[in-house]
């Protein structure tokens, strides 16, 4: 009897041993070991699925045949002037061809001007005819100024005038025409004077500068008054 209790003690165990290999309920310690093999596998699929997505290394054969962009070899490519000094010219001051010729002089672009700095204006007298007054007794020789006249005594006379505009930029780059009228009495000396000029001219003193250059002016005494118009470029 002893015996027959030993090889059925025999055979549990051998029953036991082939549920475990069979699939039946493993241990703890080795649930947790493929717990946690698990969890590392599926990070690094997770790992090189990113990647994949990322990076996109199949592409790289796509990079290599993509056509390269030529840039022309030139010394200002890509490259943003700075503005800075530059020559400016002033001349004129006869109509039909009459007056100086351009006179340079330094500016400077980086002074920033305003939509208002560059607004022409008038500035200065009324300039007008007086009224003539007929006398029957007196011999009227007087006449106006001819246009030979104008351009010769503008031609002689209008460096004065230049050097106001030209001092009155304050070294700001500007375009623009400005225009002296003035009413030259009978006896060839100019009285009334207005300018229109930018504002910022008029705000550096060309109105003040300009009245006395033109006192200069040689112009001839004809016996009446008269208007003279002279511009001048100024670029």
């Amino acid at each position: 009897m002893p015996i027959a209790k030993n090889v059925a003690a025999a055979r549990a165990h051998v029953a036991s041993a082939v549920d475990a290999a069979s699939g039946g309920v493993a241990p703890w310690y080795k649930r947790k070991v493929k717990f946690w093999l698990g969890l590392a596998i599926g990070a690094a699929l997770g790992a090189a699925g990113t990647y994949l997505a990322v990076e996109r290394p199949w592409r790289g054969a796509e990079r290599t045949t993509e056509p390269a962009v030529a840039v022309a070899d030139t010394p200002d490519a890509g490259v943003t002037k700075k503005k800075g000094r530059r020559k400016a010219r002033v001349g004129g001051g006869g109509g039909g061809g009459g007056g100086t010729a351009p006179e340079p002089f330094e500016v400077d672009e980086a002074i920033a001007l305003t939509d208002a700095d560059r607004r022409l204006e008038w500035r200065g007298d009324a300039v007008a005819l007086p009224p003539r007054t007929l006398d029957m007794g007196a011999a009227d020789d007087g006449r106006p100024l001819d246009d030979s006249e104008i351009q010769g005594g503008i031609a002689r006379g209008s460096g004065p005038i230049i050097d106001c505009i030209k001092a009155a930029t304050a070294g700001a780059s500007l375009q623009a025409e400005v225009t002296v009228q003035m009413l030259v009495g009978a006896e060839g000396k100019v009285g009334k004077l207005r300018v229109r000029a930018p504002a910022w001219l008029h705000e550096h003193g060309l109105l003040t500068c300009a009245r006395r250059a033109a006192r200069s002016l040689p112009f001839p005494g004809t016996g009446a008054a008269t208007v003279v118009t002279a511009p001048f470029h100024l670029e």
